[in-house]
This record gives structure tokens, C-alpha cells and sequence, in this order.
């Protein structure tokens, strides 16, 4: 269930998310739920991608935790110039127990 919240913003800001809104064909809570869901969405995906290239997590899990397949993440990863954590040895033992 929804619960109603109350947030300053200043005049500028507010004006230009109403601008958006409109343009969307949208209300401004419509609005600005789309974009604080866009927002978390995008937070979790830098943390979890930090994490993984400091080595905190495995691809597997990285991909758990985002929600996407391996294609998706390998996407995401070589577009933020996030190198893989996946030595030669962990390579070849990973397609020796196939």
C-alpha cells in the first residue's frame, strides 16, 4: 500500500519536473514515482557493479542481485568499462566441471 510523503523541492526543480511530466503525459506523482524507482534502480546497479569490480561478489551473484542474465550483465559491465574478475585458472575450472 502507498504511503503519502512529504519532500521539499526547490521552485526551479519542481518546475522542471512538471515540465517532464507534462511531456510524459503524466501527473507529477505518477512522475515522480517513475523517476525515484529509476533512480534506486540505477543506485543498487552502481553498488552492486562496484562491488563486483572490487572483487565482493561473483558474476553469478552480481547477476542475481540485478536481476539479469549473464548477456545483460556482461552488456552493463562493457558499458561502464568494468573489466571481469575472471582469471584464466578460474576459466578453465569453471569449464572442467561442465
Amino acid at each position: 500500500m502507498a504511503r503519502p510523503t512529504t519532500i521539499r523541492l526547490p521552485e526551479d526543480l519542481l518546475r522542471e519536473i512538471d515540465e517532464r511530466a507534462t511531456a510524459h503525459g503524466k501527473d507529477r506523482a505518477s512522475f515522480l514515482r517513475e523517476l525515484l524507482r529509476k533512480g534506486l534502480a540505477l543506485d543498487v546497479e552502481q553498488e552492486v557493479l562496484a562491488l563486483y569490480a572490487r572483487g565482493g561478489i561473483s558474476l553469478t551473484e552480481a547477476g542475481r542481485r540485478l536481476g539479469v542474465d549473464l548477456f545483460e550483465l556482461l552488456d552493463r559491465l562493457r558499458q561502464r568499462n568494468v573489466t571481469l574478475n575472471v582469471s584464466l585458472e578460474d576459466w578453465i575450472d569453471s569449464r572442467s566441471s561442465l
